[in-house]
Protein backbone atom coordinates (compact mmCIF):
# COMPACT_ATOMS: atom_id res chain seq x y z
CA UNK A 1 0.00 0.00 0.00
CA UNK A 2 2.92 2.15 0.61
CA UNK A 3 4.13 1.51 -2.80
CA UNK A 4 1.02 2.45 -4.28
CA UNK A 5 0.92 5.85 -2.37
CA UNK A 6 4.56 6.71 -3.39
CA UNK A 7 3.67 5.70 -7.26
CA UNK A 8 0.44 8.13 -7.30
CA UNK A 9 2.00 11.05 -5.70
CA UNK A 10 4.62 11.03 -8.25
CA UNK A 11 5.09 14.49 -10.28
CA UNK A 12 5.56 13.44 -13.61
CA UNK A 13 6.26 15.68 -16.93
CA UNK A 14 4.35 15.75 -20.08
CA UNK A 15 7.89 14.82 -21.77
CA UNK A 16 10.08 12.32 -19.71
CA UNK A 17 13.92 12.70 -21.56
CA UNK A 18 17.35 11.77 -20.42
CA UNK A 19 17.60 14.36 -17.42
CA UNK A 20 14.82 12.91 -15.71
CA UNK A 21 15.68 9.26 -16.69
CA UNK A 22 19.13 10.14 -15.24
CA UNK A 23 17.65 11.35 -11.82
CA UNK A 24 15.35 8.23 -11.32
CA UNK A 25 17.95 5.06 -12.77
CA UNK A 26 21.36 6.82 -12.27
CA UNK A 27 24.23 5.39 -14.17
CA UNK A 28 22.77 2.06 -14.28
CA UNK A 29 21.01 3.80 -17.36
CA UNK A 30 24.30 5.36 -18.76
CA UNK A 31 25.66 2.09 -18.77
CA UNK A 32 23.31 0.61 -20.96
CA UNK A 33 23.18 3.53 -23.54
CA UNK A 34 27.20 3.08 -23.96
CA UNK A 35 26.33 -0.50 -24.75
CA UNK A 36 23.73 -0.18 -27.20
CA UNK A 37 25.35 2.58 -28.99
CA UNK A 38 28.68 0.53 -29.27
CA UNK A 39 26.29 -2.40 -30.85
CA UNK A 40 23.83 0.31 -32.62
CA UNK A 41 26.97 1.87 -35.30
CA UNK A 42 28.38 -1.59 -36.23
CA UNK A 43 24.59 -2.20 -37.35
CA UNK A 44 24.24 0.70 -39.77
CA UNK A 45 27.38 -0.03 -40.97
CA UNK A 46 26.63 -3.15 -41.93
CA UNK A 47 23.38 -1.90 -43.20
CA UNK A 48 24.46 0.66 -45.41
CA UNK A 49 27.53 -1.90 -46.38
CA UNK A 50 24.74 -4.19 -47.64
CA UNK A 51 23.03 -1.11 -48.96
CA UNK A 52 25.68 -0.67 -51.16
CA UNK A 53 26.69 -4.05 -52.42
CA UNK A 54 23.06 -4.28 -53.58
CA UNK A 55 23.35 -1.34 -55.44
CA UNK A 56 26.37 -2.37 -57.19
CA UNK A 57 24.13 -4.52 -59.02
CA UNK A 58 21.34 -3.52 -60.98
CA UNK A 59 19.47 -6.84 -61.15
CA UNK A 60 19.11 -6.60 -57.42
CA UNK A 61 15.30 -6.69 -56.08
CA UNK A 62 13.96 -3.64 -54.63
CA UNK A 63 12.91 -5.11 -52.02
CA UNK A 64 16.33 -5.63 -50.88
CA UNK A 65 16.57 -2.13 -49.69
CA UNK A 66 13.97 -1.69 -47.28
CA UNK A 67 15.09 -5.01 -46.14
CA UNK A 68 18.52 -3.92 -45.09
CA UNK A 69 17.20 -0.97 -43.30
CA UNK A 70 14.85 -3.15 -41.17
CA UNK A 71 18.08 -3.77 -38.07
CA UNK A 72 19.04 -0.22 -37.72
CA UNK A 73 15.46 1.12 -38.16
CA UNK A 74 14.35 -1.03 -35.01
CA UNK A 75 17.63 -0.41 -33.41
CA UNK A 76 16.90 3.30 -33.41
CA UNK A 77 14.01 3.37 -32.74
CA UNK A 78 14.51 1.21 -29.30
CA UNK A 79 17.31 3.78 -28.60
CA UNK A 80 14.81 6.55 -28.83
CA UNK A 81 12.37 5.15 -26.32
CA UNK A 82 15.46 4.48 -23.81
CA UNK A 83 16.07 8.31 -24.17
CA UNK A 84 12.40 9.56 -23.74
CA UNK A 85 10.57 7.09 -22.01
CA UNK A 86 7.37 9.03 -22.82
CA UNK A 87 7.47 8.20 -26.60
CA UNK A 88 7.42 4.30 -25.70
CA UNK A 89 3.20 4.18 -26.97
CA UNK A 90 4.41 5.54 -29.99
CA UNK A 91 7.94 3.82 -30.49
CA UNK A 92 5.90 -0.04 -29.71
CA UNK A 93 3.54 0.44 -32.45
CA UNK A 94 6.50 2.39 -35.47
CA UNK A 95 8.47 -0.85 -34.48
CA UNK A 96 5.79 -3.04 -35.23
CA UNK A 97 5.04 -1.15 -38.29
CA UNK A 98 8.50 -1.40 -39.47
CA UNK A 99 8.33 -5.12 -39.51
CA UNK A 100 5.36 -5.50 -41.12
CA UNK A 101 7.25 -3.60 -43.84
CA UNK A 102 9.69 -6.02 -43.50
CA UNK A 103 6.90 -8.52 -44.04
CA UNK A 104 5.80 -7.00 -46.79
CA UNK A 105 8.99 -6.54 -48.81
CA UNK A 106 9.73 -10.03 -47.92
CA UNK A 107 6.78 -11.25 -49.75
CA UNK A 108 7.42 -8.43 -52.55
CA UNK A 109 10.67 -10.41 -52.83
CA UNK A 110 9.79 -13.55 -52.98
CA UNK A 111 7.31 -12.54 -55.88
CA UNK A 112 9.80 -11.16 -58.14
CA UNK A 113 12.19 -13.96 -57.57
CA UNK A 114 9.84 -16.84 -58.12
CA UNK A 115 7.99 -15.16 -61.83
CA UNK A 116 4.85 -14.02 -59.69
CA UNK A 117 1.82 -15.57 -58.28
CA UNK A 118 1.77 -17.31 -61.59
CA UNK A 119 5.02 -18.63 -61.03
CA UNK A 120 4.67 -19.67 -57.44
CA UNK A 121 1.11 -21.76 -58.27
CA UNK A 122 2.82 -23.11 -61.13
CA UNK A 123 5.75 -24.37 -59.33
CA UNK A 124 3.40 -25.87 -56.09
CA UNK A 125 1.43 -27.51 -58.26
CA UNK A 126 3.76 -29.54 -60.40
CA UNK A 127 5.72 -30.78 -57.43
CA UNK A 128 1.93 -31.42 -55.45
CA UNK A 129 2.81 -29.26 -52.35
CA UNK A 130 -0.58 -28.04 -50.56
CA UNK A 131 -1.76 -25.68 -48.74
CA UNK A 132 0.07 -25.97 -45.11
CA UNK A 133 -3.33 -25.27 -42.98
CA UNK A 134 -1.66 -26.96 -40.64
CA UNK A 135 0.66 -24.35 -39.39
CA UNK A 136 1.71 -22.72 -36.66
CA UNK A 137 -0.49 -21.84 -34.58
CA UNK A 138 -3.33 -24.26 -35.88
CA UNK A 139 -1.55 -26.96 -35.53
CA UNK A 140 -5.07 -28.57 -34.69
CA UNK A 141 -5.75 -29.04 -38.42
CA UNK A 142 -1.93 -31.11 -39.39
CA UNK A 143 -4.61 -34.18 -39.64
CA UNK A 144 -6.33 -32.35 -42.08
CA UNK A 145 -5.29 -32.99 -45.91
CA UNK A 146 -3.93 -30.09 -47.59
CA UNK A 147 -5.73 -27.92 -50.08
CA UNK A 148 -4.20 -27.35 -53.68
CA UNK A 149 -2.70 -24.05 -54.13
CA UNK A 150 -4.52 -22.09 -56.41
CA UNK A 151 -4.24 -18.34 -57.59
CA UNK A 152 -6.87 -17.28 -55.29
CA UNK A 153 -5.69 -18.99 -51.93
CA UNK A 154 -2.22 -18.03 -52.26
CA UNK A 155 -3.03 -13.97 -53.32
CA UNK A 156 -4.66 -14.36 -50.31
CA UNK A 157 -1.94 -15.67 -48.05
CA UNK A 158 0.24 -13.16 -49.41
CA UNK A 159 -1.74 -10.12 -49.16
CA UNK A 160 -2.35 -10.59 -45.10
CA UNK A 161 0.77 -8.68 -44.27
CA UNK A 162 -0.31 -5.60 -45.90
CA UNK A 163 -3.44 -6.08 -44.13
CA UNK A 164 -1.31 -6.42 -40.64
CA UNK A 165 0.51 -3.00 -41.83
CA UNK A 166 -2.34 -1.01 -42.70
CA UNK A 167 -4.24 -1.97 -39.75
CA UNK A 168 -0.93 -1.18 -37.78
CA UNK A 169 -0.84 2.47 -39.32
CA UNK A 170 -4.57 2.38 -38.13
CA UNK A 171 -3.27 2.14 -34.85
CA UNK A 172 -0.58 4.46 -34.61
CA UNK A 173 -2.81 7.00 -36.62
CA UNK A 174 -5.59 6.98 -33.51
CA UNK A 175 -2.67 7.08 -30.98
CA UNK A 176 -1.44 10.42 -32.35
CA UNK A 177 -5.03 11.35 -32.76
CA UNK A 178 -5.45 10.67 -28.68
CA UNK A 179 -2.11 12.70 -28.50
CA UNK A 180 -3.35 15.80 -30.33
CA UNK A 181 -6.57 16.35 -28.90
CA UNK A 182 -4.85 15.72 -25.54
CA UNK A 183 -6.98 12.72 -24.46
CA UNK A 184 -6.10 10.49 -21.86
CA UNK A 185 -7.42 6.33 -22.70
CA UNK A 186 -8.91 4.65 -19.58
CA UNK A 187 -6.09 2.05 -18.24
CA UNK A 188 -9.01 -0.25 -18.37
CA UNK A 189 -7.99 -3.26 -20.75
CA UNK A 190 -11.43 -3.86 -21.85
CA UNK A 191 -12.43 -0.05 -22.44
CA UNK A 192 -13.47 1.55 -25.49
CA UNK A 193 -10.93 3.76 -25.92
CA UNK A 194 -8.70 0.37 -25.74
CA UNK A 195 -10.49 -0.60 -28.64
CA UNK A 196 -7.94 -0.17 -31.48
CA UNK A 197 -5.12 -2.14 -29.29
CA UNK A 198 -7.64 -5.07 -28.41
CA UNK A 199 -8.66 -6.01 -31.92
CA UNK A 200 -5.05 -5.90 -32.86
CA UNK A 201 -4.74 -9.40 -31.31
CA UNK A 202 -7.20 -11.37 -34.14
CA UNK A 203 -5.78 -8.97 -36.61
CA UNK A 204 -2.23 -10.11 -35.65
CA UNK A 205 -2.94 -13.67 -35.46
CA UNK A 206 -4.35 -14.06 -38.56
CA UNK A 207 -1.88 -12.71 -40.23
CA UNK A 208 0.86 -14.45 -39.06
CA UNK A 209 -0.72 -17.57 -39.21
CA UNK A 210 -1.03 -16.42 -42.70
CA UNK A 211 2.38 -15.25 -43.15
CA UNK A 212 3.74 -18.80 -41.62
CA UNK A 213 1.40 -20.81 -44.31
CA UNK A 214 3.50 -17.99 -47.28
CA UNK A 215 7.02 -19.24 -45.16
CA UNK A 216 6.69 -23.06 -45.62
CA UNK A 217 5.36 -22.60 -49.47
CA UNK A 218 9.12 -20.54 -49.87
CA UNK A 219 11.22 -22.86 -48.14
CA UNK A 220 10.22 -25.31 -50.77
CA UNK A 221 9.56 -23.21 -53.75
CA UNK A 222 12.81 -21.24 -52.92
CA UNK A 223 14.60 -24.54 -52.18
CA UNK A 224 18.49 -23.91 -52.08
CA UNK A 225 17.91 -19.92 -52.08
CA UNK A 226 19.30 -18.54 -48.73
CA UNK A 227 17.41 -15.55 -49.09
CA UNK A 228 14.08 -17.94 -48.07
CA UNK A 229 15.99 -18.46 -44.55
CA UNK A 230 15.12 -13.94 -44.31
CA UNK A 231 11.73 -14.80 -43.93
CA UNK A 232 11.91 -17.32 -41.09
CA UNK A 233 13.88 -14.65 -39.05
CA UNK A 234 11.34 -12.04 -39.81
CA UNK A 235 8.33 -14.46 -38.17
CA UNK A 236 10.81 -15.05 -35.33
CA UNK A 237 11.39 -11.34 -34.73
CA UNK A 238 7.78 -10.63 -34.65
CA UNK A 239 7.03 -13.51 -32.26
CA UNK A 240 9.27 -12.76 -29.83
CA UNK A 241 8.04 -8.75 -29.79
CA UNK A 242 4.69 -10.31 -29.52
CA UNK A 243 5.70 -12.50 -26.18
CA UNK A 244 7.53 -9.69 -24.89
CA UNK A 245 4.34 -7.58 -25.10
CA UNK A 246 2.21 -10.67 -23.29
CA UNK A 247 5.15 -11.07 -20.73
CA UNK A 248 4.91 -7.42 -19.36
CA UNK A 249 1.15 -7.34 -19.15
CA UNK A 250 1.42 -10.59 -16.84
CA UNK A 251 4.53 -8.70 -14.98
CA UNK A 252 2.05 -5.47 -14.59
CA UNK A 253 -1.20 -7.37 -13.88
CA UNK A 254 0.76 -9.25 -10.91
CA UNK A 255 2.34 -6.23 -9.15
CA UNK A 256 5.96 -7.69 -10.09
CA UNK A 257 6.67 -4.43 -11.54
CA UNK A 258 6.43 -0.80 -9.81
CA UNK A 259 7.22 2.85 -10.06
CA UNK A 260 10.89 4.14 -9.83
CA UNK A 261 10.85 7.86 -8.20
CA UNK A 262 10.76 10.56 -9.26
CA UNK A 263 9.84 10.63 -12.82
CA UNK A 264 9.27 6.78 -14.17
CA UNK A 265 6.18 5.93 -13.43
CA UNK A 266 5.18 1.83 -13.71
CA UNK A 267 4.36 2.40 -17.66
CA UNK A 268 7.10 4.11 -18.29
CA UNK A 269 9.15 1.69 -16.45
CA UNK A 270 7.79 -1.14 -18.67
CA UNK A 271 8.38 0.98 -21.49
CA UNK A 272 11.97 0.99 -20.92
CA UNK A 273 12.46 -2.47 -20.27
CA UNK A 274 10.87 -3.41 -23.52
CA UNK A 275 13.11 -0.82 -25.38
CA UNK A 276 16.07 -2.55 -23.62
CA UNK A 277 15.02 -5.85 -24.85
CA UNK A 278 13.73 -5.40 -28.36
CA UNK A 279 17.24 -3.18 -28.68
CA UNK A 280 19.15 -6.27 -27.98
CA UNK A 281 17.14 -8.34 -30.22
CA UNK A 282 17.35 -6.33 -33.09
CA UNK A 283 20.93 -6.11 -32.96
CA UNK A 284 21.92 -9.45 -32.44
CA UNK A 285 19.02 -10.67 -34.98
CA UNK A 286 19.69 -8.03 -37.17
CA UNK A 287 24.06 -8.78 -38.24
CA UNK A 288 22.79 -12.54 -39.59
CA UNK A 289 20.04 -11.02 -41.26
CA UNK A 290 22.32 -8.30 -42.94
CA UNK A 291 24.63 -10.99 -44.09
CA UNK A 292 21.71 -12.87 -45.58
CA UNK A 293 20.61 -9.23 -47.12
CA UNK A 294 24.02 -9.42 -48.70
CA UNK A 295 24.34 -13.09 -50.02
CA UNK A 296 23.66 -13.93 -53.20
CA UNK A 297 20.73 -15.34 -54.11
CA UNK A 298 21.74 -18.90 -55.65
CA UNK A 299 19.13 -21.26 -57.77
CA UNK A 300 16.72 -22.71 -56.83
CA UNK A 301 14.41 -25.81 -57.73
CA UNK A 302 10.93 -23.91 -58.15
CA UNK A 303 10.33 -21.96 -60.41
CA UNK A 304 7.08 -21.37 -62.75
CA UNK A 305 5.31 -22.92 -65.44
CA UNK A 306 6.10 -20.15 -68.30
CA UNK A 307 9.58 -20.23 -67.11
CA UNK A 308 10.29 -23.65 -67.92
CA UNK A 309 8.42 -23.64 -70.45
CA UNK A 310 10.57 -20.38 -72.26
CA UNK A 311 13.82 -22.52 -71.10
CA UNK A 312 12.77 -25.63 -73.05
CA UNK A 313 11.89 -23.20 -75.86
CA UNK A 314 14.97 -21.71 -75.89
CA UNK A 315 16.54 -25.04 -76.06
CA UNK A 316 15.06 -26.73 -78.81
CA UNK A 317 15.57 -23.55 -80.87
CA UNK A 318 19.45 -23.77 -80.29
CA UNK A 319 19.18 -27.23 -80.93
CA UNK A 320 17.36 -27.10 -84.43
CA UNK A 321 19.57 -24.09 -85.07
CA UNK A 322 22.98 -26.13 -84.59
CA UNK A 323 22.14 -29.11 -86.13
CA UNK A 324 23.67 -29.78 -89.62
CA UNK A 325 21.78 -29.97 -92.42
CA UNK A 326 21.82 -33.21 -94.89
CA UNK A 327 22.71 -32.35 -98.55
Amino acid sequence: MEMERNCSSLDIPRVVGPVQVFASLGHWNTAVMVILALHLIPVWLASLLCMHRVHLHPSSPRPLYWLAALPPALTSLAAIGILTPSTGPYVEILMEVVLCLGLVSFCSLCLLECGGVEGIVGACQDTKVGLPIGSPPCVCLLPLPRPQVTRTNFTLVASMPKVLLAYKVLQLVVEVTFLLLAFSPSSTFLSLSNLHNLLSFPVSLLAIYAYTMFNVLMSRVMEGNPRRLLGIVLLLQFVLFDCLRLFFIFLTGTGMLTCVPPFLSQALVVHTLKNYIKGFLAMFIGLPFLTLCAGKAEGHQGVGRGDSEASMLTRDSQASYTQPVKP
